[in-house]
């Protein structure tokens, strides 16, 4: 039986135990949940030590008898379209959770503010927005973003990616939205990981 791997990065807050919780629920759908610990606060070599290690997490989790999936909440979104970038032959599906793939500003929060407390988000927001310029109509069909009608941190146009599929969940407020994406909504994200 083929097995569904599906990578989930955490944003800034880097809460691991909430994300083995949150995702419990993917088990029964034969989606096998690995919660990477980027540690955007912690500074290990800059952004490409963290990177390395998240290839190589990819690479383990290869095989002929299973497809790969990468979830980016928050935060997580900008290393998710980079680590497709790189292992475009390895992962099927990514889904951006609330999260920004380009710069931009809110008028109340902008992106240096966004991206003080780590560096390394910054330069993943960077490399992503870059990458995702050079991505194909087939690339783009691969990916589902997720955005709620409101989000106070995340400004509405450094989500949506051309091409992907776009959608607008009717629920305000960005903490609430990802971990209902991953809860009680899961089935919008498993349905486009299996299909």
């Amino acid at each position: 039986m083929l097995t569904n791997h599906l990578i989930i990065i955490p944003g800034l807050g880097n809460n691991i135990k909430g994300h083995i919780l949150a995702t419990a629920g993917f088990k029964k759908f034969n989606i096998v949940p690995y919660i990477f610990d980027t540690k955007w606060r912690i500074e290990e070599n800059g952004f490409e030590e963290k990177f390395k290690r998240a290839l190589k997490l990819v690479d383990s989790l290869a095989s002929k008898n299973s497809k790969i999936s990468i979830m980016g909440n928050s935060a997580g979104s900008s290393f998710a379209i980079n680590l497709f970038a790189n292992r475009k032959n390895q992962i099927d599906k990514i889904i951006i959770n609330c999260g920004r793939v380009r710069d931009g500003d809110w008028p109340w929060f902008t992106f240096d503010q966004a991206t003080k407390l780590s560096p390394s988000f910054r330069e993943s927001v960077l490399w992503a927005q870059k990458f995702e310029k050079n991505f194909t109509n087939a690339d783009r069909k691969k990916i589902l973003t997720l955005r709620p009608i409101f989000d106070e941190i995340v400004p509405p146009l450094t989500v949506p990616i051309r091409g992907a599929k776009n959608e607008i969940i009717p629920l305000i407020g960005h903490s609430l939205t990802i971990t209902l994406n991953m809860t009680l909504l899961k089935n919008k994200v498993v349905n486009f990981i299996l299909k």
